[in-house]
């Protein structure tokens, strides 16, 4: 092939085999053509494309007029109207009538390839991922060159892998993102080392709280929540942004940054207790939004999949279809209903940091995660130390919840406890609430006494009157009712699980809202009643009752719940109708005038918006007696609360 004779600076690159590069641009959804590694030399990059048969010789053409390329070769190519190719016979022909100078498309052709999706992808986008060799991060950018780079020699006929190597001479440095994209990258790229490699620990974390992604953090907050001690809301935050967040940075860089107490507040429980919540301060949210996020790139990666309590792409319907799915298709005879006693108020500080130093060992980043645990509460003016808990309320808690559970019992269960059983057992845990499904009775006793001593070791406990073991399952529901016995019922997410039947007389699992839930949910919707009914006018507040009806359909509209959902409804009429005549001492409306006006501005109906029945397989169905002729199972106290000595989490469990 003749190369054109505006041709000079010519060079030969060669580039050894790196790890391949497994990874897909923000721009381009397709997989990339470029494999290998690259790194930033002066103001060019370094490429290493893997290509089938083809020398790692390179001619780089600065300006050229026409190129001929023969069957097989590549040509990446910087210039506007890349469309032009003339493909005849075995020879294809770029004409480059116009100056390439100042385009954005690089594109890499190879005419036995061109019609594959990715081919096409790289041309239609021009994304080149380069992922670097001493460990720095994978940037995506489009390159701003101003050269043709072409591939004029043949590699070994023979099916030889060679590498072919580019670099780009005279462009500018590409553009690298600068807001809080750049940041999202960068934990991509965490996500992609945790999940190579379980083991990896990183070192190097803190350096990810910059300016752009605290003020990223901050657009995600929510608006209307309540201030911390300091009283400062996120509207007032916001007039002063860039330097709020400046002083931030530097007072995190300098290590000078210490989190406020956080406002302890208490919300009623339907048993009479208070719950306590701590609301931290709108800058505190910002940090912990922060941590969180890289909490969250690195420990997704481990987490198993039988949590679903504050989890990306995760729900409490998740879990309740898991359980459905769980009881119906296996053979589920025993169930585990257990409830941690005030976990987030009693979680070991120094076992927590214990388990985040199994993936993390930046004592930057440990620091501040240990300031925001003994940051403290201030409760009705006085200030009060805290050595454990995690501040429920608080938007780093549940994240530092999901670590500690996840060491402390879902692997041991995975790892330990399946380990010594002879039948089946799932585990399907929401924050500190989980239900364990055992085919056999002394396995579920077993596991019971393990678990308490398991986890005694860690400072948690049972809560001993939430907690119990039933026989529940289809054979259990059949042995029941022989005995002229109700089956036994379980809560679980705001949901009564009890034995049902289909319409042919099968068993299935029913569900409905749990009544203790069904009474402070219309306790709460009478109060809000009374308390709205003459300070906003009927017209606003109506709008207001809508949206409440339908979140309420959106989280408790399971199949088969359509009854509790009707209850509901007409209690909340009922309440709406006796509020809206006490606003004074004359009545407004009676039944049929009210009836007319619901006409006129209807309530939400009730509606089911999740579909969750699982069809009966009997082909994983236990037998009638599945306790007959096993052996007890005893759980050895080194199996359960023995942890290795050098690596306390990431040893045997």
């Amino acid at each position: 092939m003749s190369v054109p004779s505006k041709v000079h600076n010519i060079q030969l690159v060669k580039i050894q085999p790196e790890e391949r590069l497994a990874a897909t641009s923000e721009l381009n959804p397709a997989s990339s053509l470029v494999t290998g590694c690259g790194e930033a030399r002066g103001k060019g990059y370094w490429a290493a494309t893997q290509v089938k048969g083809l020398s790692p010789e390179i001619h780089v053409v600065s300006v050229v007029d026409v190129v001929h390329l023969t069957e097989g070769s590549i040509l990446i190519a910087d210039s506007p109207n890349l469309q032009s190719w003339n493909i005849a016979g075995s020879t294809g022909t770029w004409r480059g009538d116009e100056s390439p100078t100042g385009s954005e498309t690089v594109a890499r052709y190879q005419m036995d390839i061109m019609g594959t999706r990715e081919a096409q992808s790289v041309l239609l986008y021009g994304v080149c991922p380069i992922k670097p060799m001493n460990g720095k991060i994978v940037q995506t950018t489009l390159w701003e060159s101003d050269q043709l780079i072409v591939l004029t020699k043949q590699g070994n006929a023979c099916g030889g892998k060679g590498l072919a190597g580019v670099r780009w001479l005279d462009g500018g440095t590409p553009s690298i993102p600068r807001d809080g994209r750049g940041v999202s990258t960068k934990l991509s790229v965490i996500t992609l080392r945790a999940r190579e490699d379980p083991k990896c620990k990183f070192t190097s974390l803190a350096h990810l709280l910059t300016a752009d992604f605290l003020k990223e953090c901050f657009w995600e907050l929510k608006r209307d929540k309540a201030p911390g001690i300091d009283g400062v809301t996120w509207g007032e935050y916001e007039e002063n942004l860039d330097e709020n967040v400046e002083d931030l940075v530097v007072r995190l860089k300098a290590k000078r940054y210490r989190p406020q107490p956080v406002k302890r507040v208490y919300i009623p429980k339907p048993n009479g207790d208070r719950r306590p919540l701590g609301i931290p301060a709108i800058e505190d949210k910002i940090v912990q939004l922060a941590i969180k996020k890289i909490l969250e790139a690195i420990f997704e990666e481990d987490f198993i999949d039988v949590s679903y309590g504050f989890r990306p792409s995760r729900s409490c319907h998740d879990a309740l279809d898991m359980i459905d799915k769980t009881i119906m298709t296996q053979p589920v005879n025993y169930v585990v209903d257990m409830d941690i006693a005030k976990f987030f108020d009693t979680v070991d500080h120094e076992w927590l940091m214990r388990c985040l130093k199994q993936r993390i060992v930046d004592p930057s980043l440990l620091r501040l995660i240990a300031r925001f645990l003994r940051s403290g509460v201030m409760e009705e003016g006085k200030y009060l130390e805290t050595d454990k808990g995690t501040p429920q309320g608080g938007i780093l808690s549940p994240m530092l919840a999901n670590i500690y559970l996840h060491y402390v019992l879902d692997l041991w269960f995975e790892r330990a406890v399946k380990k010594r059983l002879t039948g089946f057992a799932q585990l399907v845990r929401y924050a500190d609430d989980f239900i364990v499904c055992f085919q056999y009775g002394d396995e579920a006793r077993a596991f019971g006494e393990a678990l308490k001593k398991r986890l005694a070791k860690f400072g948690l406990a049972i809560s001993e009157e939430k907690s119990r073991i039933i026989e529940f399952g289809r054979y259990a529901c059949q042995r029941a009712r022989k005995q002229g016995k109700k089956c036994a019922t379980f809560d679980f997410l705001g949901f009564t699980h009890f034995c049902d039947k289909t319409r042919n007389g099968n068993f299935k699992v029913g569900r409905k809202t749990s009544s203790k839930k069904f009474r402070q949910k219309m306790k709460d919707m009478n109060q809000w009643l009374k308390r709205v009914r003459n300070r906003v006018k009927l017209k606003d507040w109506w709008q207001v009752l809508m949206q409440k009806l339908v979140g309420h359909y959106q989280y408790y509209g399971l199949s088969g719940n359509f009854k509790g959902l009707q209850s509901y409804y007409t209690h909340t009429v009922r309440l709406a109708f006796k509020w809206i005549n006490r606003r004074s001492q004359k009545r407004s409306y009676n039944w049929q005038q009210f009836n007319r006006f619901l006409s006129f501005n209807p309530l939400p109906k009730p509606k089911i918006y999740h579909l969750t029945y699982t069809l009966f397989n009997r082909r994983g169905c236990a037998s009638e007696e599945p306790d007959e002729g096993k052996p007890q199972v005893r759980f050895r106290e080194g199996a359960h609360s023995c942890l290795g000595a050098n690596t306390p989490i990431g040893g045997e469990l």
